[in-house]
């Protein structure tokens, strides 16, 4: 008998329903420190794949090893997309970066729905520079038992680091804390002797500024890690079970294994062989009183002295048996019980958080099925939950159902089939909607030398593995494209053994519904907060508050604060990344009065570096491509020294425009050593700050001293790093000695920079004005003299704020970077002879398809020969998604013979292949 029961996908059960995920399509995911980083930013609804209406504004991160923010945008989003850029440095370290994405909405989801993608990063040109933690060594005292020992540099990566260095090492997820003592030969001794059997150790170092630097090591022996996981959560007794298995290595990562599986009594039950990520299934029937466990083929891990035992899960002698199955026209639910069935069962199907079906069976014995029509679910992953009649949940399993037909069809062809170098190539495309009609859609177009994609093209991300797999799933998911790529069956076969061993505990949508949400979305940037008495904590109803913005064009807006004494304003478009604001109180009646303006803050997130991630294990791909970047660096270098350049980086010396004060110190007491500006020192105040002395304290030791003076009732004194006395002038007015106690308590908001000047000129006579009463015997000869600069530009007695005044720099939308690509119709003769080796030849993040789902791309080919590859992918509005790739070799104009372009079309699978 079946039990059938359809109810409308209409009814949200889960909190992840309502997330936003976020997709990043890069350009590569290698590169070297002169090059781009060029990203396509996709924002859709979680349940239904519609582009998102909730947010307007992404913020997107890069993170380098350190754990530190090098880099960051927000990216304007338009109906569900956007893009941007991340212009490298060469000041950056090598190592793996964490790019990371998420909008304030997504702030109500955890990490569950921030997007974060690993890139390596190599220097331009090959440098012998050292690492932070060298001569590591894994000194083995017996079997299984080592004693770690490493060199820690911390002042390379932070040179102003002293004293005892602070270090954490972890090993197999156990945390010990430890201070080291610097060397007489000035690095740090790491000496320690680890637990036996220990198979990984985390190096965390951390300087007294803060800056942090993590290195990941594997023992020479670290087993591999095999474990069972049972269809549905439970292995039962004398009942054929599926079992999913995933090996992994110390790092976490996949590993082909083989072996065979026995029970306590020594029979072996059965053999097992992995697919090379580590991932596979076998069926067991488990027997009454009988354990079982693993043992691996000899051939998998060479490192072991003797092959452990796995044990699979415990058995259990009572319960049910939860199996999902599949054919051409229906997907099949079996329920097994170890005892025959007296009350009703349910089961709820939902996808992505959202209910499908709700089928009630009823008492069958110790077996009961049910069908589903296949075309009735949509493609992605569905959640299968068996509930006893009080609706507790019994068992659940998460099945990925592949649906081809329910994708965009994208159709790219080239208009010519010959191409050489620097040729032209006019590219025509195509799309289908899932109805068979021509659909309007938005497109992104990468054409890139196809040796310098990174990951092979079967394996790395794209916007079908991110939507329909990895966004809804916990933990890393190798090589995703491999899922969705090859022969039918056995792709099939390892997605379920996938979906088996990634488990349902890691699927997002398993949090119910909450009554509210914390976060509100993003539409725009925007300044919000509150407003309250100078001497009290009373919020201020009825407050007018005016906003001044000087972007772009001039901002102005009036509002009064609500009930509560809040404000909240939308700020209009803006690409300068901060924007200069001036916000001012008045009273109902319009004159300026003086209230204390308090600031939302920002939600932080905190930073998830995946410690694995700095392993030493540099994958042969990864380092051939990076070779060929370098390659073509050196290239490039050899062109600009053979046409009369320079080696050197480009240097361009600018003074900006002077102001009366500024043109003073500069001619008295010599040019500025250290600059701070006002608008850095205004983003590190915080609520408990108490005047620029108190900032400058806990946000720049690196650049000024900030001491309390002995006296009774002591005030706090800036001094620049060295033995010599210091002196202040403020807007190039020497402050008297006797004022000193001033300086502390300036209000950030009136500072327009903060400079020190080193070894001043005339510092003697500035010693004689600022101490009068000094002997001319004690005056030193030489000193530092730092120079404040206010918005009242008058000196230390006109520092003050206006009534209810207060000055900010606001993130607002980061500007665009334009992709450069040469026509090689109109170039000079100079331009023309220079060499054109770029990896991108085109990049069009954001196309829109005509009613007729066409459009078109021109672009002109570099000096590379060989297969190059266009990537397009795709979003309409009615939530489905595209992916397309299609190659063509291009030829050196000499050697040119008839070539033809390779087009990838859709298998049936929906998948492009050659």
């Amino acid at each position: 008998m079946h039990a059938y029961a359809q109810m409308h996908p209409s009814t949200f059960q889960r909190k992840g329903a309502y997330a936003e995920k976020i997709y990043l399509q890069l350009d590569a995911d290698v590169y070297t420190t002169d090059q781009t980083v060029w990203f396509k930013a996709i924002v859709l609804e979680s349940a239904s794949h519609y582009p998102s209406q909730f947010s307007g504004v992404l913020h997107v991160e890069l993170i380098a090893p350190n754990e530190q923010i090098v880099n960051s945008k927000r990216i304007q989003l338009s109906q569900g997309s956007g893009h941007g850029a991340f212009t490298l440095q060469k000041t950056y370290p090598a190592g793996k970066y964490l790019l990371r994405a998420y909008t304030e909405w997504n702030h109500n989801f955890g990490k569950d729905f921030i997007f974060s993608r690993y890139i390596d990063l190599f220097p331009a040109v090959v440098e012998t520079k050292m690492a932070p933690i060298i001569d590591i060594k894994m000194l083995e005292l017996e079997p299984n038992s080592y004693r770690l020992q490493a060199k820690l540099f911390p002042r390379l990566i932070d040179p102003a680091h002293r004293k005892h260095l602070s270090l954490h090492l972890i090993l197999d997820g156990k945390k010990d804390s430890m201070l080291l003592k610097e060397s007489d030969q000035g690095y740090y001794l790491l000496d320690k002797q680890l637990p036996p059997h220990t198979a990984t150790a985390i190096i965390q170092m951390r300087t007294h500024n803060g800056i942090g630097y993590t290195k990941s090591l594997a023992t020479p022996t670290a087993p591999i890690d095999l474990q069972f996981f049972p269809e549905g959560g439970e292995w039962l007794q004398n009942i054929p079970t599926k079992l999913g298995f995933k090996a992994v290595d110390p790092a976490g990562k996949g590993v082909a294994v083989s072996g065979t599986i026995c029970n306590n009594v020594g029979d072996t039950i059965s053999s097992f062989t992995s697919n090379h990520l580590g991932i596979g299934a076998v069926y067991l029937t488990a027997n009454e009183g009988h354990t079982y466990h693993a043992v691996l083929d000899s051939t998998t891990d060479r490192n072991l002295v003797r092959a452990p035992r796995y044990a699979l899960p415990a058995t259990r002698s009572d319960g049910q048996r939860l199996a999902i199955s599949r054919d051409e026209q229906q997907i099949r639910i079996s329920i097994q019980s170890t005892e025959a069935i007296r009350d009703s069962l349910f089961v709820q199907v939902s996808c992505r958080g959202n209910l499908y079906y709700f089928i009630k069976t009823g008492s069958q014995g110790k077996q009961v099925s049910a069908s589903i029509p296949v075309q009735s679910l949509p493609e992605g992953i569905l959640l299968f939950t068996l509930l006893d009649r009080h609706m507790r949940p019994i068992a659940a399993r998460i099945y990925f159902h592949e649906r081809p037909e329910n994708r965009l069809a994208i159709q790219a062809a080239t208009a010519s089939k010959h191409h050489q170098k620097r040729s032209e190539t006019d590219l025509a495309i195509q799309v289908w909607g899932s109805d068979g009609l021509p659909t309007q859609a938005k497109l992104s177009v990468m054409a890139v030398a196809s040796d310098h994609i990174g990951k092979k093209a079967s394996t790395r991300q794209n916007i079908l593995t991110h939507f329909l797999l990895q966004s809804e799933l916990r933990g890393e998911v190798e090589e995703p494209n491999y899922y969705f790529h090859g022969d039918s069956a056995i792709r099939a076969a390892d997605l379920d053994a996938l979906m088996l061993t990634q488990g349902w505990r890691n699927y997002k949508y398993n949090e119910p519904m909450p009554t509210s949400f914390s976060f509100s979305p993003e539409f725009m940037p925007y300044i919000a907060g509150e407003i309250t008495g100078v001497l009290s904590k009373k919020k201020q109803a009825g407050v007018q508050l005016s906003l001044i913005g000087f972007g772009s064009s001039n901002i102005f807006q009036v509002q009064s604060t609500d009930s509560l004494g809040s404000f909240f304003f939308q700020l209009p478009d803006q690409y300068c990344d901060t924007l200069d604001v001036l916000l001012q109180t008045a009273s109902k009646a319009g004159k300026n009065r003086d209230y204390t303006i308090h600031l939302d803050k920002r939600h932080a997130l905190d930073i998830n570096y995946d410690a694995f991630q700095s392993m030493e294990r540099i994958d042969s791909t990864i380092a051939l491509l990076a070779r060929k970047r370098q390659d073509r660096s050196r290239q490039e270098a050899a062109y600009r020294t053979a046409n009369g350049g320079i080696l050197l980086d480009e240097v361009i010396v600018e003074r900006k425009q002077l102001s009366k004060q500024e043109q003073k110190v500069l001619d008295t007491y010599g040019e500025a050593d250290a600059v701070i500006s006002g608008k850095d020192i205004q983003e590190k105040e915080q609520k408990w700050s108490y005047g620029l002395y108190s900032v400058l304290l806990f946000n720049f030791p690196n650049d000024i001293r900030i001491e309390r003076t002995e006296d009774a009732g002591g005030y706090l004194v800036a001094k620049v790093h060295g033995s010599e006395p210091t002196l202040v002038v403020v807007d190039g007015i020497p402050v008297p000695g006797h004022s000193y106690d001033i300086i502390p308590n300036f209000p950030p908001s009136e500072v327009k920079s903060f400079e020190i000047i080193r070894f001043a000129k005339n510092f003697a006579n500035l010693y004689m004005q600022t101490y009068p009463e000094a002997s001319p015997m004690t005056i030193p000869m030489t000193g530092h003299v730092i120079a404040i600069y206010t918005h009242a530009g008058q000196g230390v007695y006109n520092v003050r704020r206006s009534p209810g005044l207060l000055q900010i720099s606001v993130p607002v939308y980061s500007p665009s970077v334009e992709f450069y690509a040469p026509r090689y119709t109109s170039l000079s003769a100079e331009e023309a002879a220079k060499p054109d080796f770029r990896t991108l030849l085109h990049w069009l993040p954001d196309i829109l398809t005509d009613e007729k789902g066409t459009t078109s791309v021109a672009y002109y080919n570099g000096d590379n020969t060989g297969e190059m590859t266009i990537i397009i992918e795709a979003f309409n509005a009615a939530g489905e998604i595209g992916y397309c790739e299609y190659r063509y070799m291009v030829e050196d104009k000499t050697n040119a013979s008839p070539t033809r372009s390779l087009p990838i079309v859709p298998d049936d699978d929906g998948q492009t292949t050659d």
